[in-house]
């Protein structure tokens, strides 16, 4: 089956879904099957919503920080950050990465104990 239409929550022809799911709809596609000649609706639901990093302590990440991000890596080394020569990666508690804002560099997740 194609997918011939990918309508957003909020459009013409969503609302009655919109109504019955609220903010769990994430959209609704109309698929075409031409062998069977039928068209199908169907919708995306939100079934599970969690963390993406288990927020306990000892969860670290590591990060990549460029050598010219001079600031950014000075900023890193006074929240605690550890530079990984071997891996080239610098380490922080996940905390701290999430307060810093630095969601977008992580490149592994680790559960130290």
């Amino acid at each position: 089956m194609e997918v011939s239409r990918t309508l957003q929550p909020g459009e013409m022809g969503t609302k009655h879904y919109l109504d019955h799911y609220g903010d769990k709809l994430v959209c609704v596609r109309y698929r075409i099957n031409k062998k069977a000649g039928k068209r199908y609706t169907t919708i995306e639901l939100i079934v599970n919503e969690k963390p993406l990093f288990s927020q306990k302590k000892g969860v670290f990440v590591w990060l990549r920080i460029g050598f010219n991000e001079t600031e950014l890596r000075e900023k890193a080394k006074t929240a605690g950050a550890k530079w990984l020569a071997e891996e080239k990666y610098w380490e922080m508690e996940y905390e701290t990465m999430k307060t810093l804002g630095l969601k977008n560099r992580v490149v592994k997740k680790l559960i130290k104990q």
